[in-house]
């Protein structure tokens, strides 16, 4: 079923984009990317592997990223309009999320503010609001990325145009320069055969119109959100690699314990923060699908 350039027209003239993935009548899943990806990013997965467990997963370009059109001054609860009208487009009453990393806070605002739509919300290695805490925790160079968003955010675009260029080049010499910086489960499971390639059309894709969406996203993550974490009253699914070093795990669990009471936790010793989206999808799929 694999669609990966579909466009819808929103109500405010704008343009969102979106891919569809897997079983055309399964269970309808809308993902959330990362930050610098794009709705390409469930190709790591492929149409076969979703069949199998009955999915429909409906990954959404997020404004300004992949083909969608910029939306200016956008907050995180404009997201749940533009979700909102792509499931009644599509007929789709009830759905599940399920969000990698920089997605993080995109679920969880809809899980604030639109819970009466959802099925399930499932958060892989999620970003959430960055403090100074956080920004401690963090590793070079995204650290940076944080510290200039919050207090020189007109330089990101030019940071993230810099950044991006690590992704051109062949393979071999960017998985080269990857091992120096990554934990090794995201090594190894970038290493092995077409995850490479997958990461970065996804990463690519998302950054094809420029910079803007992605220095947009970073802001968000560095300033207060417009909705509170503790207007979410229903139950959220947390899954992290406890060798995470774009997202420390620590992080995440002070998050839950202050400001998540509905949350769960999952944590796995010996997975990373891409590594745990490849080899832990068992588990995350069945979260995904509440029992009956």
């Amino acid at each position: 079923m694999m669609k990966t350039d579909n466009l819808i027209d929103l109500p405010d003239g704008r343009k969102l984009a979106y891919a569809e993935y897997g079983k055309p009548d399964g269970h309808p899943v809308m993902h959330f990317h990362g930050s610098m990806s794009s709705r390409l990013e469930p190709s790591f997965f492929g149409d076969d592997l979703l069949n199998q467990y009955g999915l429909r997963f409906i990954a959404l370009d997020r404004p300004g990223m992949g083909q969608s059109d910029f939306q200016p001054n956008r907050g995180l609860t404009d997201w749940t309009k533009d979700v909102v009208f792509v499931a009644d487009s599509l007929n789709i009453e009830q759905f599940s999320v399920l969000a990698i990393s920089g997605g993080g806070g995109y679920a969880a605002v809809c899980a604030a503010k639109i819970p009466e739509r959802l099925h399930s919300v499932v958060i892989v290695s999620g970003a959430w609001q960055v403090d100074d805490e956080a920004v401690k925790n963090t590793q070079f160079p995204l650290n940076l990325l944080f510290i200039v968003a919050s207090k020189a955010p007109f330089l990101l675009p030019t940071m993230l145009k810099i950044s991006n260029l690590s992704f051109r080049g062949s393979p071999e010499k960017i998985l080269a320069r990857m091992k120096k910086s990554m934990p090794t489960p995201d090594y190894k499971a970038l290493a092995q055969s077409g995850n490479l390639k997958f990461f970065l059309q996804s990463s690519i894709e998302g950054l094809r119109r420029g910079t803007k969406g992605a220095a947009w996203d970073f802001q968000l993550s560095a300033h207060d959100w417009d909705f509170g974490l503790k207007e979410i009253q229903i139950p959220l699914i947390l899954f992290h690699g406890e060798q995470d070093k774009s997202v420390p795990v620590e992080n995440v669990r002070r998050k839950v314990s202050n400001s998540l009471p509905t949350a769960r936790l999952v944590t796995y010793q010996d997975e990373g923060h891409i590594s745990i989206i490849i080899n832990r999808y068992d588990e995350i799929f069945k979260a995904l699908v509440p029992i009956s």
